[in-house]
Protein backbone atom coordinates (compact mmCIF):
# COMPACT_ATOMS: atom_id res chain seq x y z
CA UNK A 1 0.00 0.00 0.00
CA UNK A 2 1.35 3.11 -1.04
CA UNK A 3 0.05 7.22 0.30
CA UNK A 4 -0.13 10.06 -1.69
CA UNK A 5 -1.31 13.30 -0.25
CA UNK A 6 -4.03 14.54 -2.19
CA UNK A 7 -3.99 18.83 -1.88
CA UNK A 8 -6.24 21.55 -1.98
CA UNK A 9 -5.01 24.40 -4.24
CA UNK A 10 -8.21 26.65 -3.99
CA UNK A 11 -9.28 29.66 -0.92
CA UNK A 12 -12.10 31.71 -0.66
CA UNK A 13 -12.07 34.57 -3.37
CA UNK A 14 -12.00 36.82 0.39
CA UNK A 15 -8.92 35.39 1.62
CA UNK A 16 -5.28 36.68 0.21
CA UNK A 17 -4.44 34.07 -2.67
CA UNK A 18 -0.42 34.51 -1.44
CA UNK A 19 -1.39 32.16 0.87
CA UNK A 20 -1.70 29.14 -1.03
CA UNK A 21 1.52 28.49 -1.61
CA UNK A 22 3.17 28.70 2.03
CA UNK A 23 -0.07 26.81 3.09
CA UNK A 24 0.92 24.05 0.72
CA UNK A 25 4.50 23.72 1.03
CA UNK A 26 4.25 23.50 4.90
CA UNK A 27 1.97 20.59 4.26
CA UNK A 28 4.37 18.87 1.82
CA UNK A 29 6.96 19.48 3.96
CA UNK A 30 5.09 17.43 6.79
CA UNK A 31 3.92 14.40 3.97
CA UNK A 32 7.60 14.53 2.98
CA UNK A 33 8.75 13.66 6.47
CA UNK A 34 6.63 11.54 7.86
CA UNK A 35 6.04 8.59 5.55
CA UNK A 36 3.92 9.91 2.30
CA UNK A 37 4.80 8.10 -0.80
CA UNK A 38 4.12 11.40 -3.09
CA UNK A 39 1.55 13.88 -3.10
CA UNK A 40 -0.87 15.33 -5.86
CA UNK A 41 -3.37 18.13 -6.61
CA UNK A 42 -6.12 18.14 -9.28
CA UNK A 43 -7.27 20.97 -12.29
CA UNK A 44 -10.35 22.85 -12.33
CA UNK A 45 -10.99 26.38 -13.97
CA UNK A 46 -13.74 29.28 -14.03
CA UNK A 47 -15.32 28.83 -10.40
CA UNK A 48 -16.97 31.53 -9.07
CA UNK A 49 -16.00 32.52 -5.39
CA UNK A 50 -12.76 30.67 -5.60
CA UNK A 51 -9.18 31.28 -6.62
CA UNK A 52 -6.96 28.23 -7.49
CA UNK A 53 -3.25 27.80 -8.37
CA UNK A 54 -2.41 26.46 -11.71
CA UNK A 55 -1.96 22.75 -11.10
CA UNK A 56 1.16 22.06 -12.87
CA UNK A 57 3.22 25.57 -11.88
CA UNK A 58 2.48 24.45 -8.49
CA UNK A 59 3.37 20.83 -8.17
CA UNK A 60 6.94 21.75 -9.98
CA UNK A 61 7.50 24.74 -7.29
CA UNK A 62 6.35 21.95 -4.73
CA UNK A 63 8.84 19.18 -5.88
CA UNK A 64 11.49 21.56 -4.51
CA UNK A 65 10.37 21.24 -0.74
CA UNK A 66 10.55 17.04 -0.59
CA UNK A 67 13.44 14.30 -0.53
CA UNK A 68 11.45 11.54 -1.47
CA UNK A 69 8.14 11.73 -2.51
CA UNK A 70 6.57 11.04 -5.98
CA UNK A 71 4.26 13.80 -7.83
CA UNK A 72 1.07 13.59 -8.94
CA UNK A 73 -1.62 15.02 -11.26
CA UNK A 74 -4.74 13.85 -9.68
CA UNK A 75 -6.75 15.08 -11.45
CA UNK A 76 -5.38 16.72 -14.87
CA UNK A 77 -8.54 17.61 -17.11
CA UNK A 78 -7.23 16.38 -20.38
CA UNK A 79 -9.80 17.02 -22.81
CA UNK A 80 -9.30 21.09 -21.67
CA UNK A 81 -6.09 20.80 -22.94
CA UNK A 82 -3.67 20.19 -25.99
CA UNK A 83 -1.85 16.83 -25.57
CA UNK A 84 1.51 18.26 -26.80
CA UNK A 85 1.52 20.87 -24.13
CA UNK A 86 0.68 18.06 -21.50
CA UNK A 87 2.91 15.69 -22.44
CA UNK A 88 5.70 18.49 -22.40
CA UNK A 89 4.84 19.65 -19.01
CA UNK A 90 4.91 16.77 -17.32
CA UNK A 91 7.87 15.39 -18.73
CA UNK A 92 9.26 17.86 -17.67
CA UNK A 93 8.13 17.51 -14.08
CA UNK A 94 9.44 13.75 -13.85
CA UNK A 95 13.14 15.22 -14.86
CA UNK A 96 12.11 17.92 -11.95
CA UNK A 97 11.32 15.43 -9.90
CA UNK A 98 14.31 13.06 -10.69
CA UNK A 99 11.74 10.48 -12.14
CA UNK A 100 9.48 9.97 -9.60
CA UNK A 101 6.00 11.19 -11.08
CA UNK A 102 2.49 9.78 -12.22
CA UNK A 103 -0.21 11.36 -14.66
CA UNK A 104 -3.78 11.13 -13.62
CA UNK A 105 -6.21 12.14 -16.34
CA UNK A 106 -10.11 12.63 -16.20
CA UNK A 107 -12.54 14.00 -18.63
CA UNK A 108 -14.31 16.67 -16.37
CA UNK A 109 -17.66 17.45 -15.95
CA UNK A 110 -18.76 21.17 -14.90
CA UNK A 111 -20.25 23.18 -17.67
CA UNK A 112 -18.14 26.70 -16.78
CA UNK A 113 -15.18 24.88 -17.41
CA UNK A 114 -15.79 23.51 -21.08
CA UNK A 115 -17.43 27.05 -21.55
CA UNK A 116 -14.66 28.99 -20.85
CA UNK A 117 -12.31 26.53 -23.56
CA UNK A 118 -15.75 26.75 -25.78
CA UNK A 119 -16.10 23.12 -26.50
CA UNK A 120 -18.82 20.62 -26.12
CA UNK A 121 -19.26 17.75 -24.41
CA UNK A 122 -18.86 15.73 -27.83
CA UNK A 123 -15.90 17.56 -28.08
CA UNK A 124 -14.54 17.20 -24.58
CA UNK A 125 -14.48 13.51 -25.13
CA UNK A 126 -12.77 13.23 -28.57
CA UNK A 127 -9.96 15.59 -27.52
CA UNK A 128 -9.65 13.07 -24.23
CA UNK A 129 -9.44 9.59 -25.68
CA UNK A 130 -6.95 10.96 -28.41
CA UNK A 131 -4.92 12.71 -26.07
CA UNK A 132 -4.14 9.81 -24.22
CA UNK A 133 -2.84 8.26 -26.70
CA UNK A 134 -0.85 10.83 -28.12
CA UNK A 135 0.70 11.80 -24.72
CA UNK A 136 1.66 7.98 -24.66
CA UNK A 137 3.27 8.61 -28.09
CA UNK A 138 5.14 11.57 -27.47
CA UNK A 139 6.49 9.99 -24.06
CA UNK A 140 8.46 7.13 -25.47
CA UNK A 141 8.77 7.94 -29.15
CA UNK A 142 10.35 10.71 -31.77
CA UNK A 143 8.67 11.88 -34.50
CA UNK A 144 5.10 11.34 -33.58
CA UNK A 145 2.43 11.86 -36.03
CA UNK A 146 -1.30 11.30 -35.52
CA UNK A 147 -4.87 11.61 -37.51
CA UNK A 148 -7.62 12.07 -35.57
CA UNK A 149 -11.10 13.67 -35.33
CA UNK A 150 -9.75 15.96 -32.87
CA UNK A 151 -6.24 16.62 -33.14
CA UNK A 152 -3.52 15.98 -36.23
CA UNK A 153 0.45 16.11 -35.79
CA UNK A 154 3.09 15.24 -37.57
CA UNK A 155 6.81 14.71 -37.13
CA UNK A 156 6.09 16.30 -33.12
CA UNK A 157 8.86 15.23 -30.42
CA UNK A 158 9.16 16.13 -27.23
CA UNK A 159 12.21 16.57 -25.39
CA UNK A 160 13.32 15.93 -22.76
CA UNK A 161 11.22 12.89 -22.36
CA UNK A 162 9.90 11.34 -18.61
CA UNK A 163 13.11 9.48 -17.39
CA UNK A 164 10.95 6.89 -15.83
CA UNK A 165 10.83 3.98 -18.15
CA UNK A 166 8.87 3.22 -19.98
CA UNK A 167 7.06 6.16 -18.87
CA UNK A 168 5.22 7.66 -15.81
CA UNK A 169 1.88 5.61 -14.98
CA UNK A 170 -1.14 7.09 -16.51
CA UNK A 171 -4.20 6.57 -14.15
CA UNK A 172 -7.98 7.64 -15.42
CA UNK A 173 -10.83 9.02 -13.22
CA UNK A 174 -14.04 8.00 -13.57
CA UNK A 175 -17.45 7.67 -12.19
CA UNK A 176 -19.85 6.30 -14.08
CA UNK A 177 -19.84 2.05 -15.55
CA UNK A 178 -18.83 3.29 -18.88
CA UNK A 179 -16.25 5.81 -17.62
CA UNK A 180 -14.82 2.78 -15.40
CA UNK A 181 -14.59 0.74 -19.09
CA UNK A 182 -13.02 3.20 -20.68
CA UNK A 183 -10.08 3.84 -17.84
CA UNK A 184 -9.29 0.10 -18.16
CA UNK A 185 -8.97 0.05 -21.57
CA UNK A 186 -7.20 3.24 -22.17
CA UNK A 187 -5.13 3.40 -19.29
CA UNK A 188 -2.77 1.99 -16.32
CA UNK A 189 -5.63 1.56 -14.00
CA UNK A 190 -8.49 2.80 -12.72
CA UNK A 191 -8.03 6.40 -10.13
CA UNK A 192 -11.18 6.23 -7.83
CA UNK A 193 -12.64 9.79 -6.89
CA UNK A 194 -13.88 10.07 -3.42
CA UNK A 195 -17.41 10.51 -4.27
CA UNK A 196 -18.93 6.73 -4.11
CA UNK A 197 -19.49 5.05 -1.64
CA UNK A 198 -17.60 1.21 -1.02
CA UNK A 199 -20.58 -1.01 -1.92
CA UNK A 200 -21.02 0.25 -5.36
CA UNK A 201 -17.20 0.40 -5.57
CA UNK A 202 -17.11 -3.14 -5.31
CA UNK A 203 -19.11 -3.79 -8.73
CA UNK A 204 -17.31 -1.17 -10.19
CA UNK A 205 -13.90 -2.82 -9.60
CA UNK A 206 -15.19 -5.86 -11.19
CA UNK A 207 -16.54 -3.53 -13.73
CA UNK A 208 -12.95 -2.25 -14.61
CA UNK A 209 -11.32 -5.95 -14.54
CA UNK A 210 -13.37 -7.15 -16.72
CA UNK A 211 -13.00 -4.59 -19.29
CA UNK A 212 -8.92 -5.07 -18.57
CA UNK A 213 -9.10 -8.49 -19.49
CA UNK A 214 -11.35 -7.86 -22.23
CA UNK A 215 -8.83 -5.33 -23.99
CA UNK A 216 -6.02 -7.82 -23.82
CA UNK A 217 -4.16 -6.56 -21.04
CA UNK A 218 -1.48 -8.52 -18.94
CA UNK A 219 -1.67 -8.41 -14.97
CA UNK A 220 -4.34 -6.58 -13.20
CA UNK A 221 -5.17 -2.49 -13.38
CA UNK A 222 -3.93 -0.03 -10.63
CA UNK A 223 -6.70 1.03 -8.40
CA UNK A 224 -5.69 3.96 -6.17
CA UNK A 225 -8.46 5.63 -4.64
CA UNK A 226 -9.07 9.30 -3.02
CA UNK A 227 -11.04 9.52 0.00
CA UNK A 228 -11.59 12.15 2.74
CA UNK A 229 -9.65 11.61 5.53
CA UNK A 230 -9.02 12.98 9.38
CA UNK A 231 -7.47 11.42 12.30
CA UNK A 232 -7.81 12.50 16.00
CA UNK A 233 -7.73 10.87 19.15
CA UNK A 234 -11.12 9.19 18.56
CA UNK A 235 -13.87 8.95 16.05
CA UNK A 236 -16.06 11.19 18.35
CA UNK A 237 -13.03 14.16 17.85
CA UNK A 238 -12.69 13.37 13.95
CA UNK A 239 -16.09 13.33 13.11
CA UNK A 240 -16.86 16.37 15.40
CA UNK A 241 -14.03 18.57 13.76
CA UNK A 242 -14.48 17.15 9.90
CA UNK A 243 -18.49 17.20 9.74
CA UNK A 244 -19.35 20.62 8.98
CA UNK A 245 -16.62 20.80 6.06
CA UNK A 246 -17.36 17.66 4.57
CA UNK A 247 -21.54 18.44 4.50
CA UNK A 248 -21.01 21.58 3.35
CA UNK A 249 -18.55 19.87 0.59
CA UNK A 250 -20.84 16.90 -0.73
CA UNK A 251 -23.97 18.96 -0.55
CA UNK A 252 -23.56 22.60 -1.57
CA UNK A 253 -20.01 22.94 -3.63
CA UNK A 254 -20.40 19.47 -5.45
CA UNK A 255 -23.82 20.03 -5.77
CA UNK A 256 -23.37 23.39 -7.22
CA UNK A 257 -20.46 21.54 -9.54
CA UNK A 258 -23.19 19.09 -10.69
CA UNK A 259 -20.61 16.01 -9.11
CA UNK A 260 -23.88 14.52 -8.28
CA UNK A 261 -25.03 14.10 -12.29
CA UNK A 262 -21.97 11.92 -12.81
CA UNK A 263 -22.48 9.66 -10.82
CA UNK A 264 -24.57 6.62 -11.09
CA UNK A 265 -27.20 7.72 -7.96
CA UNK A 266 -27.50 11.50 -8.74
CA UNK A 267 -29.20 11.82 -4.94
CA UNK A 268 -25.83 10.33 -2.79
CA UNK A 269 -24.57 13.41 -1.97
CA UNK A 270 -27.25 14.62 -0.99
CA UNK A 271 -27.85 11.78 2.13
CA UNK A 272 -27.83 12.31 5.54
CA UNK A 273 -23.95 12.76 6.98
CA UNK A 274 -23.65 9.15 8.53
CA UNK A 275 -24.65 7.61 5.62
CA UNK A 276 -22.50 9.93 3.52
CA UNK A 277 -19.73 9.06 5.54
CA UNK A 278 -20.13 5.00 5.76
CA UNK A 279 -17.75 3.42 3.26
CA UNK A 280 -16.66 7.02 1.56
CA UNK A 281 -14.42 8.60 4.43
CA UNK A 282 -11.86 7.51 6.71
CA UNK A 283 -12.41 9.22 10.12
CA UNK A 284 -11.56 7.99 13.31
CA UNK A 285 -8.87 7.32 15.33
CA UNK A 286 -5.46 5.86 13.87
CA UNK A 287 -6.47 2.42 14.57
CA UNK A 288 -9.97 2.91 13.23
CA UNK A 289 -8.58 4.17 10.04
CA UNK A 290 -6.16 1.67 9.72
CA UNK A 291 -9.48 -0.71 10.30
CA UNK A 292 -11.07 1.33 7.27
CA UNK A 293 -8.13 1.01 5.17
CA UNK A 294 -7.94 -2.41 5.28
CA UNK A 295 -11.17 -2.48 4.38
CA UNK A 296 -10.50 -0.92 1.35
CA UNK A 297 -7.86 -3.10 0.72
CA UNK A 298 -9.66 -6.26 1.23
CA UNK A 299 -12.54 -6.00 -0.55
CA UNK A 300 -11.55 -3.41 -3.65
CA UNK A 301 -7.41 -4.60 -4.10
CA UNK A 302 -6.60 -0.70 -3.98
CA UNK A 303 -2.92 -0.22 -4.48
CA UNK A 304 -2.66 3.73 -3.46
CA UNK A 305 -5.01 5.66 -1.52
CA UNK A 306 -4.75 9.52 -1.39
CA UNK A 307 -6.06 10.82 1.78
CA UNK A 308 -7.34 14.60 1.33
CA UNK A 309 -7.17 16.54 4.55
CA UNK A 310 -7.87 20.42 3.27
CA UNK A 311 -11.17 20.58 1.59
CA UNK A 312 -12.95 24.34 0.72
CA UNK A 313 -14.32 25.08 3.32
CA UNK A 314 -11.80 23.80 5.25
CA UNK A 315 -9.94 23.42 8.95
CA UNK A 316 -7.25 26.12 10.28
CA UNK A 317 -3.74 24.47 9.28
CA UNK A 318 -2.69 23.66 12.33
CA UNK A 319 -5.23 20.95 12.55
CA UNK A 320 -4.55 20.16 9.43
CA UNK A 321 -0.71 19.31 9.84
CA UNK A 322 -1.62 17.86 12.93
CA UNK A 323 -3.89 15.02 11.52
CA UNK A 324 -1.68 14.27 8.98
CA UNK A 325 1.36 13.96 11.57
CA UNK A 326 -0.84 11.30 13.62
CA UNK A 327 -1.87 9.54 9.98
CA UNK A 328 1.88 9.63 8.82
CA UNK A 329 3.17 8.60 12.52
CA UNK A 330 0.67 5.86 13.35
CA UNK A 331 -1.50 5.12 10.36
CA UNK A 332 1.13 4.62 7.78
CA UNK A 333 3.89 2.79 9.72
CA UNK A 334 1.77 0.35 10.83
CA UNK A 335 0.58 -0.71 7.24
Amino acid sequence: MKFCLQLNPQVSIEKPGRSLMPTLIEQVRVADAVGFDAFSMGDHYNIPGLQRLNQVPALARLCAEVKHCSVGTAVMLLGLRHPVTVASELASLDVLNEGKSFAAFGLGYREEELNAFNLTKTQRYRRFVEGVEIVKKLWTEDNVSFEGKAFRLKNVTVDPKPLQKPRPPIWIAANTDAAVRRAASIGDGWLIGPHSAIVELERQVQLCCSAWENAGKSGAPALPIIRETFVAASKKDAVEKARPCLEQLYRAIYTKWKQNEAMNDPKELSWAFDKLANGRFILGSPSECIDQIREYENRLGISYLLPRFDWTPGLPQEEILASMRLFGEKVIQKL
